[in-house]
């Protein structure tokens, strides 16, 4: 069993605390822990503070506002799937979150924590050792991408279950620190290389998801090798908007990809065209974007 590797543990019990130790040098926030934690074990993260915000009992609550949704950054991925308005007027987000991992990790993972989540790869999501025998990975230790030697960036990619449903739902997030609050686009938030994946400024906390009242219905639609734990392969929303459609598709790089049509039997080749996997993961990157084509129409067919 791998040892975690020496820090100091904090967990406050007011937000202005918490905002305050953001702040503080080499530090890392942890809410249910299941993607950092393994990843501190295999060195990819040895913070010198892990901040934790269990005792934030009101980031875990769910409300409406305006026939909209209003959802805690901890509130767990079980309770967000589980709740009755989620179900009935978000489907799609509750099915993202069912396809993440297994019940006992979507009882411990948090909402906030997806959609934060780290990118992934091949060659990064690997035990310290393992990377050292290929002289490391760009994005944790070492000066080379394994996945485009030839290229500057990292090529890990985007992961998170909820996002692409997130996306078209129109969400936006809200982030907190010692300069107070403000809102962001869901959309806007990622970049375009592994290792800055995010774009927030640093001691920026996650407090809350605003999800407006929904237009028309999203799919969601998840691509993996087994039917339980697996990170996918690739991840798709569709959303119908009149005679046309539009697309969020993720793990296929490190920021998901939107595309929009106005003549929806047009979406699947359009999102196709617009794909280009690299071989982040173990499955051929070429059969991943033969499937994007196929897993959209799948989720267009099953638009409302």
């Amino acid at each position: 069993m791998l040892p975690f590797p020496s820090f100091t543990y904090e967990a406050p019990e007011t937000l202005d605390d918490a905002i305050a130790l953001a702040t503080s040098e080499d530090v890392r926030v942890v809410a249910g822990g299941t993607d950092l934690l393994p990843s501190i074990k295999h060195r990819l993260f040895t913070p010198k503070t892990l901040l934790s915000l269990r005792k934030l009992t009101d980031l875990r609550a769910i409300s409406t506002y305006d026939s909209g949704l209003h959802i805690g950054a901890t509130a767990t991925l079980m309770d967000v799937r589980r709740h009755p308005v989620v179900q009935a007027k978000y489907p799609a987000l509750a099915a993202a979150c069912q396809t993440i991992a297994t019940a006992t990790i979507q009882n411990m993972g948090t909402l906030g924590g997806n959609i934060m989540l780290d990118t992934r790869c091949l060659f990064y999501n690997q035990p310290a050792g393992w990377r050292e025998a290929i002289n490391g990975c760009l994005k944790a230790e070492g000066s080379k991408c394994h996945v485009a030697p030839r290229g500057t960036g990292c090529y890990a990619a985007h992961s998170a279950d909820t996002i692409p449903a997130l996306w078209l739902y129109g969400a936006r997030i809200a982030l907190a620190s010692p300069s107070g609050t403000r809102e962001v686009l869901l959309s806007d938030l990622y970049d375009t290389d592994g290792r800055t994946w995010l774009k927030i400024q640093p001691g920026e906390l996650l407090t809350h998801i605003i999800i407006p009242p929904p237009a028309t219905p999203v799919v969601h639609r998840k691509l993996r090798i087994r039917g339980a734990i697996d990170y996918g392969l690739l991840l798709v929303a569709v959303q119908r908007q009149g005679d046309g459609a539009r697309a969020v598709v993720s793990a296929i790089g490190p920021r998901p990809i939107e595309v929009s049509v106005d003549n929806a039997d047009d979406l699947p080749d359009a999102t196709w065209k617009k794909s280009s996997p690299l071989p982040t993961h173990a499955i051929a990157a070429p059969w991943r974007k033969h499937m994007v084509r196929i897993e959209v129409r799948r989720a267009l067919q099953a638009c409302p």
